[in-house]
């Protein structure tokens, strides 16, 4: 027999396993019961039914209305995790007196269950008029019937809806002054929760509900425990939660400090922290920084986290470097406290993390200022720092690329036969100070090339002049931008004919404002350059001009002076040997290589799509026109555009 310790039987559970009997002592399983019913009409034979011991006398009810009958013997076969009780097994099993009303609508929410997908609208409607049926007979079912109605939605992914009936639910209890149980309500905020249909409005009418009617330290026990293990399922903490958990702590007359330390610790700890919102950072800065002089632990799980729900500024980066600073974190990271953690690998996640999705971040001097004191445990442990991660293709930041290069801090390499990109026109726009004058990138070879590629791409995105003069004033770019207009220039002047050496005019073409006083000798060569001889060159090896079909230029003309209107007019080009049928918008001319064939103007009827969009042959002088509608297709020909057939 296979033994699981508690651990593994936690996430057997979880993952929806069924672990032999008595596995597990935890309080969420439950048993899995055996159910056998018998029935006048089934001449002997058993109907045998796999059921949570939760839910065994909800079955039992339901099918009893049916007519079949339980045998006493129920063994226990396994153990699962337990279901909360819904709609209807939670109205048989806590009023069974009135259980037909909840068991008369098992076929109308079944058949709004069905159209809840293509017909949400219709489903959301009619589940509120059975709602208003029940509440007039049995308004404490409703909490559960409507919880059902959300589920529903959920299943086809319809948070919208699916929160609309839980806040309907939970008005109900309000509305009416239902009893709770608490287990129950906490189980099921928890599975919404879960599922992404709870609204921070619900929780925060769940939290005066939660002080109105339990004890101060209940309600702060009740939240709490929902707080934690709904942020340990994934869900981040929502913005208010610091005020809703400080009014319910005071309600209750508990240390402050001491209650919020344990709290943000459990928080903390779940994976979903790093999408908590500012909010919870800035309020909670305070006790982080208690938490982190504390509990060493506190200091290594915030350099764990890269707050992707803080923001995406330079202010926002160094607000973290900071609070990492006061916690001590950074002690952690400069070998200044003896750990066992990877400073390469934080600073590796954390120059991906300040791109926030792009290719690189702006000048961090907090950052910049906490890697020149890591750069001598960097250098002991030899692991290479990866500063070109990004989300689209390889990136850098400028400025902590050459600190990491002058303080011989080990880089992995950006790889080979990728495009790496290097912000110059953002870092030369960039006033924030602690600006490095890339001497270190210049200095090696391999980065170099990098400079030297990403000043040639500067030319490529219309640079204006303040960015040329800021270009040609560095002294270490203005080098790189020199070597890089001789090549230009040499490029050029080897060009073969006219082509090429149009494309080189036009890479240098950009730098005009400022290559003469940065490389005049490239510029030289350039105006010294003789034209003639790739003139000659050219037109003895043709030009395409030469290979012109007139006919074709013909019918291109007049369609862009009939139908072109916007940008979105695009033309089409069918093929029917040895002719081409063009077509834009209610214009085709049909062409070959002698002359227009023929020219029309479609008759088509209103109310076609893109995905409707006409085909075309041409056969014996006529041109067939067909679309598709309907799952048909029709047509017609031009000779006769009247007489449309399928």
């Amino acid at each position: 027999m296979t033994t699981y310790d508690e651990t593994a039987s936690a996430a057997l559970l979880d993952a929806g396993a069924i672990l032999p009997p008595g596995t597990t002592g935890r309080e969420d399983a439950d048993v899995l019961t055996v159910r056998t019913y018998t029935h006048p009409a089934l001449d002997g034979r058993r109907i045998v039914r796999l059921v949570p011991g939760t839910l065994g006398e909800a079955e039992d009810l339901a099918l009893d209305f049916l007519g079949l009958v339980r045998e006493p013997e129920t063994p226990q076969v396994g153990q699962i995790r337990r279901e909360t009780l819904g709609f209807p097994a939670w109205a048989l099993v806590n009023d069974p007196a009135n259980g037909h009303h909840a068991l008369a609508l098992v076929k109308d929410v079944e058949r709004l269950a069905r159209q809840a997908k293509s017909r949400p609208g219709t489903a959301k409607e009619g589940f509120e008029a059975l709602g208003e049926r029940l509440g007039r007979a049995v308004p404490h079912f409703l909490p559960t019937f409507y919880e059902q109605a959300a589920r529903v939605f959920l299943q086809h992914e319809n948070t919208t809806y699916a929160a609309a009936f839980f806040g309907k639910a939970r008005e109900a209890e309000r509305v009416h002054a239902l009893a709770v149980d608490e287990e129950r309500q906490r189980a099921v905020f928890l599975e919404f929760a879960f599922a992404g249909a709870l609204t921070v409005k619900a929780l925060k009418e769940h939290v005066k509900a939660l002080a109105a009617r339990l004890s101060p330290a209940d309600a702060w026990a009740q939240f709490r425990q929902l707080t934690v293990e709904r942020c340990a399922a994934g869900m981040p903490p929502y913005a208010s939660l610091p005020q809703d958990a400080r009014g319910l702590i005071k309600a209750a007359g508990l240390d402050r400090d001491a209650e919020e330390c344990a709290l943000v610790a459990d928080l903390i700890a779940s994976p979903a922290a790093v999408r908590a919102p500012a909010s919870f950072w800035n309020t909670y800065r305070a006790t982080l920084v208690l938490l982190g002089r504390q509990q060493p632990a506190v200091r290594a799980r915030l350099l764990e986290i890269m707050p992707a729900g803080l923001g995406r500024s330079t202010r926002d980066d160094e607000f973290w470097l900071d609070l990492l600073t006061e916690c001590g974190a950074d002690l952690l990271l400069t070998g200044e406290t003896e750990s066992d953690v990877d400073a390469a690998d934080w600073l590796s996640r954390w120059s991906l993390h300040r791109k926030h999705g792009s290719s690189a971040g702006d000048r961090s001097p907090a950052t910049l200022a906490l890697v020149r004191r890591m750069a001598p445990r960097l250098r002991e442990r030899g692991r290479p720092v990866d500063l070109f991660t990004g989300r689209w293709h390889p990136g850098a930041d400028l400025d902590l690329l050459d600190l990491c290069l002058a303080e011989d801090v080990p880089l992995a390499d950006p790889g080979t036969g990728r495009q790496v990109f290097l912000p110059l026109n953002q870092w030369l726009q960039d006033k924030a100070p602690d600006r490095r004058d890339l001497t270190a990138l210049a200095a090696h070879p391999r980065h170099r090339r990098l400079l030297y590629l990403s000043v040639g791409a500067l030319g490529g995105h219309r640079p204006d002049a303040r960015l040329m003069e800021g270009l040609a004033g560095h002294p270490v770019l203005a080098d790189v931008l020199r070597e890089w207009l001789q090549d230009a220039a040499g490029e050029l002047t080897a060009a073969a004919g006219l082509p090429a050496a149009r494309a080189a005019l036009e890479r240098l073409r950009p730098f005009r404002t400022v290559a003469a006083r940065v490389a005049p000798a490239a510029v030289a060569e350039v105006a010294a350059h003789e034209a003639a001889p790739l003139l000659g060159r050219t037109l003895r090896a043709g030009i395409p001009d030469e290979l012109v079909w007139p006919a074709l230029e013909e019918a291109l003309t007049r369609l862009d002076a009939e139908t072109r209107r916007d940008r979105d007019d695009t033309l089409r080009v069918d093929e029917a040997w040895p002719a081409l049928i063009l077509s834009r918008r209610h214009k085709v001319i049909v062409v070959d290589p002698e002359g227009v064939l023929l020219e029309h103007d479609l008759r088509l009827p209103d109310g076609l799509d893109r995905w409707q969009r006409p085909s075309f042959r041409f056969t014996d002088g006529e041109l067939l026109v067909t679309w598709p509608k309907d799952g048909k297709q029709f047509g017609y020909w031009s000779a006769r555009p009247s007489d449309v057939f399928p």
